[in-house]
């Protein structure tokens, strides 16, 4: 990583803290006082650890551009025509400036956050003792865990077909703090890497209260303050990062270790109460919906200012060159015209202020109580993304029993024995990862020659490595 990244994580560590050193910047290295006094406790050692947390949901990150905003352009789940001001990231237009400047700010942040991560992981082991062995091993599995899936989502992003490419040219992976840039890997390396470190995470993570209270239970056995090391759910827990493990393997076309990992988890969920299917009264509540089904999450990133991207991208109020939302009949398609899909009434509706005459997106809208639990929530991993996974690496027909068992718990009929289930697979991602950036790399993943074009009522797009891999940005390609 070049060298000025060292600067802006010494930035992103001041923020963290509260510290005052100023009155030794004169005769002691900045950078050295700021670690020494962030950790020297336990409190600081959380403060830096949380705000990993913090980054994640950063705007280039998951806070937008990796859930409801560029990936799902690139997805064509909106209606973006010529007059919009997305058009140029609609059509692929890498080279454009709007695009070149979002994908450019997403590769910065990412390899930025990682920077940050080492530097956590060594700052840990060189004031070892600070935090015991337990919760260390804890925090040490989550941030490798997010490492790992930000160097994954950026060889999705950014690397070749992994389908029919394999060797080609991936992304550069960085598992130690360095100020100097590392050498892009063939993207089959990088691979290597990504699960070595999650291997390395589960086994560190092998002991997380997850497995034990749930993820919203509350545990005393780390001792001094319980709050930090409960609450699981919005963290890289051991069943989240078993989930990526999942993902991971099945992109990279090892079904039976996908099917493995995914099938772990289903095993676990359906074996206690921690992680009950959303119901319909939940999903659809006139008060407050559950639109996120916040039950099923393994993993949501907390985002505080989730309301106000809301409003930015999917507001009524918007004008049709700026709001994020997609022609009624490909909406209708998604959903096959059937409002009884939990996932479609209390997410897509029309609505009663703005003059709007299409659906609009309501899924990260806020709800009258604030107290709500699922509030500022955005899934990162979750339940029925493992029982995709495991329908598309069952030995046939079983995968139908999966597929069926999703979608009942959405309010739609099982399908037949007949069915193609690679069809019905495609169906589900479309429907069920609105919002939540997923369908771009699954279309990736299988390199499916079409997809729905957006911004037209029918017809497809033609796809090829032109479109699906997004060039790394000058600043990176420059430093090799």
């Amino acid at each position: 990583m070049k060298k000025y990244l060292y600067k802006i994580t010494f930035l992103f560590l001041v923020s963290l803290t509260t510290i005052s050193c100023s009155d030794f910047l004169d005769v002691v290295p900045q950078d050295q006082i700021l670690e020494d006094q962030t950790y020297n406790t336990e409190k600081g050692v959380q403060n830096v650890h949380n705000g990993l947390y913090l980054q994640l949901a950063n705007n280039n990150l998951y806070g937008k551009q990796l859930t409801m905003d560029a990936v799902e352009i690139l997805a064509q789940q909106y209606n973006m025509n010529s007059s919009h001001t997305k058009y140029t990231v609609t059509t692929y237009a890498y080279a454009e400036a709007t695009p070149k400047a979002t994908f450019s700010n997403i590769w910065e942040t990412a390899f930025t956050t990682i920077l940050s991560a080492n530097k956590f992981l060594e700052s840990i082991e060189e004031y070892k003792g600070v935090v015991s062995q337990e919760k260390e091993d804890l925090l040490k599995g989550e941030v490798i865990a997010i490492r790992a899936m930000l160097h994954f989502d950026m060889l999705r992003l950014y690397g070749p077909i992994y389908k029919t490419s394999p060797t080609n040219p991936g992304i550069p992976y960085y598992d130690q703090f360095v100020t100097t840039n590392n050498p892009i890997l063939p993207a089959n390396e990088v691979m290597v890497k990504i699960l070595a470190d999650l291997d390395l995470s589960l086994q560190l993570l092998a002991n997380d209260p997850i497995l034990t209270i749930g993820k919203n239970g509350v545990t005393n056995a780390f001792g001094g303050d319980i709050y930090y090391y409960s609450n699981r759910g919005q963290r890289m827990n051991y069943l989240a990062v078993k989930a990526l493990k999942a993902r991971v393997l099945l992109y990279a076309g090892d079904k039976t270790g996908a099917s493995a990992a995914a099938n772990e988890v289903i095993t676990f969920t359906k074996s206690n109460a921690f992680f009950p299917w959303t119901t319909f009264l939940e999903a659809t509540n006139t008060a407050n919906p559950d639109r996120i089904f916040s039950s099923e999450n393994l993993f949501a990133l907390s985002d505080y200012t989730l309301y106000t991207k809301q409003k930015e991208l999917f507001d009524s109020s918007l004008a049709d060159d700026k709001i994020y939302s997609p022609l009624l009949t490909r909406l209708n398609a998604v959903f096959e015209s059937n409002d009884n899909d939990y996932r479609s009434l209390p997410s897509w509706k029309i609505p009663i202020v703005g003059g709007k005459i299409q659906k609009t997106f309501f899924k990260y809208e806020d709800v009258p109580e604030k107290k709500m639990a699922f509030r500022f929530q955005i899934p990162m991993f979750k339940i029925s993304e493992m029982y995709l996974i495991a329908a598309e690496t069952a030995v046939a027909p079983n995968g139908i029993a999966f597929l069926n068992t999703l979608r009942f718990n959405r309010g739609l009929p099982n399908l037949g024995a007949t069915v193609n289930i690679t069809t019905e697979i495609t169906k589900e991602y479309k429907k069920e990862f609105i919002g939540e950036g997923q369908l771009f790399f699954y279309y990736k993943r299988i390199n499916s020659a079409t997809i729905p074009n957006g911004t037209a009522a029918s017809g497809n797009l033609t796809m090829t490595a032109l479109q699906y891999v997004v060039p790394m940005p000058d600043s990176e390609i420059n430093f090799q």
